[in-house]
């Protein structure tokens, strides 16, 4: 089903409308003249060092073999150029291998044809003093073998290889070698083809070579059954194989502004790229909604989803799947398909529940940016999968993973990585404790946005108990090195009975010094009266840690706004704590 989706897409997008042909930068032109004489090496890269993108006939797959391209192709194979020592055992004259390729590729093209481009191109590659000209023109340590290189001949302004009789020299040795392949029932099509033995290879996949992998492989006899080989051991037709990898990398390709043209990085070894049958503008509003870029959070939007509210989207279906490379091979994490309007109820949803706080914004926040607000100051701790676990949650609707919620609750004890962006890490914490919370429905009623003076919900209670004998704490003694919240806010939400008591009896004290003790203690009573008589509870469940938490918070936050109070704003996060 995801191989047959993946094809429609490719379909769809006209990415198998030339298959013989693909885009690829080319960097340097070599012109020559109609005789065949070297005149000059022309680069074609922008200012980035980028060469310009164009249509040249589809590079073969290729690893540890020597696969030759035709008319164009790295310096490797069009100049010979060699970059591994030539003494070195085994690698020697390697490249002289692979200019033989290229060199009998053109070769056999002139064979066949009357094109005196062609002639010209074989004149200059047969004549070695000619190509050691071309790469005169760079220096040794310029030259890196990847360079892509094409062919211009005399007063052309296009390239030899889009020349119309070559291309349909090209497109006719294509047809005869698929003539030559091997028919079957396609299990991605359901048509008969020419089956292909070995698929193309993903590009920039995470933990992958940088050569590529592939999805789909049988290079071991333990991936072989029946006497089957290779790709006979599930029959997929070249066209199909060729469409789902092309699809893939088109999603996968790196822009100048992502990573991934269309795909969300999870962690550090997976990416999830997703697709629908809607349109491109559609996805690129979805994209910007669930992973913007840097670029996107600085003009976010305060409805990300806007432009997606047409009728016809319950008609449509979105596609995800999620890739992890391992070496030469891609694993397939996570795959998942659904209408496109309940994808997008799931998102406005997954904003919904994140929305913490006064602000009625409902920017984008990245699922990066969420766990590395929850990680150790270490980097360490959280499941690689954690990531993949927590989108595949946002777009079906789903709980949250509950090491999220482990996580959170232990960032909240530990001292703040960066006290400038405290508050905001703060905020971000507790927009994915109030979010797993009401997933949960963990309790009678859902947790609110911001403040809720009607909650009695004892753990929501303590939270805002603790944030106004923090503020008490900081009216009467202003900054100080150590706070009540450093030393004592792991074990108030964990164990309130022995905490409470005692900083109720610092709060004396504190609320004598403060010039608005009067009013906080107003407040305080008013908090208080919420609890009931038995007032702490000893042991509180990781769960109504998380709404102490939210209530900590919100009470916090509301000091923040209020302006019935001209109290120091107080240090903002939650840091260690620690013993008297």
């Amino acid at each position: 089903m995801m191989l047959a989706a993946l094809n429609n897409f490719a379909r769809e997008r006209g990415l198998l409308d030339d298959p013989l042909y693909e885009t690829r930068p080319v960097d340097f032109r070599i012109c020559l003249s109609t005789k065949g004489k070297f005149l000059e090496l022309v680069s074609t890269q922008t200012e980035r060092g980028r060469g310009i993108p164009i249509r040249i006939p589809r590079i073969p797959q290729r690893s540890v073999n020597i696969a030759a391209g035709f008319l164009v192709d790295n310096s490797k194979y069009v100049l010979g150029h060699e970059d591994e020592p030539q003494a070195r055992v085994g690698k020697a004259g390697k490249g002289a291998v692979r200019f033989a390729a290229f060199l009998n590729l053109v070769r056999e093209a002139v064979a066949e044809t009357d094109v005196p481009e062609l002639r010209a191109v074989e004149v200059f590659l047969s004549n070695e003093a000619a190509r050691r000209e071309a790469l005169a023109r760079r220096t040794p340590d310029e030259w890196t073998g990847s360079e892509m290189l094409a062919f211009v001949v005399g007063d052309a302004t296009e390239p030899v290889h889009e020349h119309p009789e070559v291309r349909t020299w090209w497109e006719q040795k294509g047809e005869k070698a698929v003539a030559l392949g091997k028919t079957g029932l396609c299990l991605v099509s359901g048509r008969v083809g020419v089956l292909a033995e070995t698929h193309p290879k993903l590009k920039n996949v995470p933990q992958a070579q940088s050569s590529g992998a592939a999805l789909v492989s049988f290079n071991a006899k333990a991936f072989e059954s029946q006497g089957l080989e290779q790709g006979e051991n599930a029959p997929i037709s070249q066209q199909a194989a060729l469409g789902y990898v092309l699809a893939l990398n088109d999603l996968l390709r790196k822009t100048e502004e992502r990573r991934y043209r269309q795909g969300i990085q999870l962690g550090t070894d997976s990416v999830l790229v997703f697709w629908t049958d809607s349109t491109p503008q559609k996805e690129k509003v979805l994209l910007y909604a669930v992973d913007p870029s840097e670029a996107d959070l600085r003009n976010a939007l305060e409805a990300p989803l806007d432009g997606l509210e047409s009728e016809d989207l319950e008609t449509k279906r979105f596609y995800a799947v999620t890739l992890a490379g391992n070496s030469g091979r891609v694993a397939v994490r996570d795959w998942f398909q659904e209408s496109l309007g309940e994808v997008i109820r799931n998102i406005r949803r997954y904003f919904d529940d994140l929305r913490i706080g006064e602000s009625k914004s409902n920017k984008p926040i990245p699922i990066w940016r969420l766990l590395k607000a929850v990680e150790a100051p270490s980097g360490r701790g959280l499941s690689p999968d954690l990531a993949t676990r927590m989108m595949g949650a946002a777009l079906r609707g789903h709980r949250f993973p509950d090491q999220l919620l482990f996580a959170a609750l232990d960032r909240l004890r530990l001292p703040p990585s960066d006290d400038k962006l405290e508050r905001e890490q703060l905020r971000l914490r507790i927009a994915l404790i109030k979010a797993i919370l009401n997933r949960r429905r963990a309790f009678p009623w859902e947790v609110t946005v911001s403040l809720d003076k009607t909650n009695q919900l004892k753990p929501y209670v303590l939270g805002r108990l603790f944030a106004v004998l923090e503020r008490l704490q900081g009216a009467a003694l202003g900054d100080t090195n150590t706070t009540i919240r450093d030393r004592y806010f792991g074990a108030a939400s964990r164990n309130p009975s022995l905490v409470f008591p005692r900083l109720l009896q610092l709060s004396i004290h504190h609320a004598a010094k403060a010039r608005s003790g009067g009013y906080l203690e107003k407040v305080k009573t008013e908090v208080m009266a919420l609890l009931p008589p038995e007032q702490f509870p000893r042991v509180q469940l990781m769960e109504d840690q998380g709404l102490f938490a939210v209530g900590y918070y919100h009470q916090r936050e509301a000091f923040f706004t209020s302006h019935a109070t001209s109290e120091k704003k107080p240090v903002a996060g939650v840091v260690s704590e620690s013993s008297d």
